[in-house]
């Protein structure tokens, strides 16, 4: 299976990425422009993603505006939403100082989970102004966190790795004690290893780290009972592809009993080995699918509850950030009913190019690592669950470049 280069363009209320942006004001277009392109430094840098109560005070400073006359440039500052949505001017035009601006976003924001935009403007008297833009969008994790409606009970058993971060677990239908959550483990205090989503740590927990295999791994040779542990906690491993396609295959015969075995020699099995798990018109990816099944007897205070349920929805997929479904239905897919208990996010991957990162697939795409080697090609086995296919796919991808998320399995 090959990974599609296009990907949906998150919504800007999102801000998935930082975005900076410079525009001339055209509310006065009679008037010349002031010279440059406006943009903004921060002191510390301003990742796209900060954690909610993050009491972090961010210094910006404009750069890149000038007066065609040589003259002053005056600055003023608006962050939205806020107390005030009012621009603050922090240099006059006729003034001395370089106009930066300083935010606390947990002055106003709180642990509120939403995108906020900050905006600076460079203005003169007779021209029009200059303006740049940069979103940072708020997350958290936990149970009041930016991950809603996964199928996590809190309430539940946990396991922590080196780093103290801890992770929902449970008995899934293969009778494994499996990890609800992707692995965060960035290598307890020594040199980091994996990358979160766009290099922001407030991300880390919220959709796991991504890791190479080499990293995922550790090059550790198999145990007595060929199983790696990696960077999994004591006691728990990386999972084979074909515990995985066990824990596929059990979910399947458990939500659909007799009708998955039908047609099957006795003792057979509907998904083989070694191959994308793909039967009939069964619909696998969405008993991976992070989201929560409807139960009509149980009231919910969402307004739109009743209504799925009236519309033949089962279930409904997990948010982010209260207002973003992670898998949006699509006819071809179904309802993430999640049956198998993995809760997988679409986290999307990561490439490791030189040192730098770069991130693709966020929305789309789940991509797991297995402990599994393809002897053929020397490369890595994952499963791959996508946003537009019933089908989960078996992919290789280079053990140094390619990055993905981590389960772990009990041993």
């Amino acid at each position: 299976m090959t990974i599609r280069k296009t990907h949906l363009v998150l919504a800007a209320s999102l801000a998935a990425a930082a975005i900076i942006s410079c525009k001339k004001d055209d509310n006065t277009t009679s008037l010349p422009y002031l010279n440059g392109s406006l943009s903004m430094d921060f002191d510390p840098a301003l990742p796209s993603y900060i954690m909610a109560n993050d009491n972090t005070e961010y210094t910006m400073t404009p750069k890149g505006a000038e007066h065609p006359e040589g003259l002053g440039i005056g600055y003023q500052w608006r962050v939205s939403p806020s107390g005030n949505d009012s621009y603050e001017v922090t240099k006059d035009e006729n003034e001395e100082g370089d106009g930066a601006f300083t935010y606390n976003f947990a002055e106003y924001n709180k642990d509120t989970l939403r995108t906020i935009t900050v905006t600076c403007e460079a203005f003169a008297d007779g021209y029009t102004s200059l303006s740049a833009s940069y979103s940072v969008t708020v997350v958290n994790y936990g149970e009041k966190g930016s991950i809603q409606r996964a199928g996590y009970n809190f309430s539940g058993s946990n396991v922590a790795d080196a780093d103290g971060n801890e992770y929902l677990v449970y008995e899934a239908p293969d009778g494994k004690t499996w990890m609800k959550q992707n692995l965060a483990y960035d290598g307890s205090g020594t040199e980091k290893v994996g990358a979160p989503y766009q290099e922001a740590e407030a991300m880390s927990q919220v959709f796991g780290r991504f890791y190479t295999w080499s990293e995922a791994t550790g090059e550790t040779a198999a145990s007595e009972g060929g199983i790696i542990r990696g960077i999994c906690p004591e006691g728990w491993h990386i999972p084979s592809d074909d515990e995985w396609t066990d824990l596929a295959e059990a979910t399947m015969a458990s939500v659909y009993a007799d009708s998955w075995r039908e047609g099957l020699e006795e003792g057979g099995t509907g998904l083989e080995y070694g191959q994308d798990w793909s039967r009939d018109n069964y619909k696998i990816s969405k008993e991976f699918m992070a989201g929560e099944r409807l139960d009509p007897d149980l009231p919910d205070s969402d307004d739109d509850y009743d209504s799925d349920i009236n519309y033949g929805k089962e279930a409904r997929s997990a948010t982010f950030n209260t207002d973003t479904e992670l898998w949006p239905y699509l006819s071809d897919v179904g309802d993430p009913t999640n049956w198998s208990g993995i809760s997988a996010i679409p986290a999307g991957y990561a490439r490791k190019t030189n040192g730098q990162w770069s991130y693709s697939g966020a929305f789309e795409y789940a991509i797991f690592w297995t402990s599994t080697e393809d002897p053929a090609t020397g490369k890595a086995i994952c499963r791959v669950i996508n946003n537009e296919s019933s089908v989960v796919y078996r992919d290789a991808h280079d053990k140094e470049t390619f990055a993905a998320s981590v389960r772990c399995v009990k041993d």
